[in-house]
């Protein structure tokens, strides 16, 4: 079979192009691009059928600020999101140890990203995970492919949503609930019947597509 020169150029060029894709995923998920990550921006309603509002920071300062705004505000107050946690297995009732069996593992999961694991994902992880489960709306991620932001880091559990595009990105917030439970499933180490220590990501294809990410972080 004959090689043309054109024929090595365009491999080159795809293989070049394959291994700058696979370096930037990986430095995505690296210590120093986390650490170094914004809190996210989110974009929802504050009353069942206002305006959207933006608000930036982690889920607790969010969830406060909408409190702030609606003292009674209850996601589950809002029909599209009842519909959207049914999707994901979740009911209102649904706690951080007792994860349904509806969940869906969507997504290609990663568990030896760099950085030390959660000790205890139970004590450490169940604030950040039921704050961000109280946000009826969109959560974002800054522009590139190392574009992370910090959804949570309470007790030294980090999560982050980072971003596998070169623009700016919304992820309904409820998707990264579930993305947290798949990490747990499977990168989740147990000790007898328990599962204690975490560390790991999972990437969505989408459109949009996103990763998100749990570890140990400094807070």
């Amino acid at each position: 079979m004959k090689v043309n020169f054109l024929t090595v150029a365009a491999l080159s060029s795809f293989i070049y192009c394959a291994a700058g894709y696979t370096i930037a995923r990986a430095n995505l998920l690296s210590e120093d691009a986390l650490a170094k990550a914004p809190p996210i921006t989110f974009t929802g309603p504050a009353v069942p059928g206002g305006p959207d509002v933006t608000i930036t920071g982690t889920v607790e300062v969010i969830f406060r600020k909408l409190h702030e705004m609606n003292p009674k505000y209850d996601p589950w107050e809002f029909p599209d999101y009842q519909e959207k946690m049914a999707r994901q297995g979740l009911s209102k009732n649904s706690t951080l140890e007792a994860r349904s069996d509806k969940l869906e593992k969507r997504g290609r999961t990663k568990c030896n990203v760099s950085g030390k694991e959660v000790g205890n994902y139970i004590t450490q992880c169940a604030e950040g995970v039921r704050y961000l489960r109280q946000l009826n709306g969109y959560c974002g991620a800054p522009k590139g492919y190392a574009g992370c932001s910090r959804v949570s880091c309470s007790h030294n559990c980090g999560i982050f949503l980072c971003n596998d595009n070169n623009k700016p990105i919304k992820v309904w917030c409820g998707n990264l609930v579930g993305d947290f439970y798949a990490i747990v499933d499977e990168c989740g180490n147990k000790f007898r019947d328990w599962i204690v220590s975490l560390k790991g990501a999972i990437f969505r294809d989408g459109p949009p597509a996103w990763n998100t990410v749990v570890k140990s972080q400094s807070c």
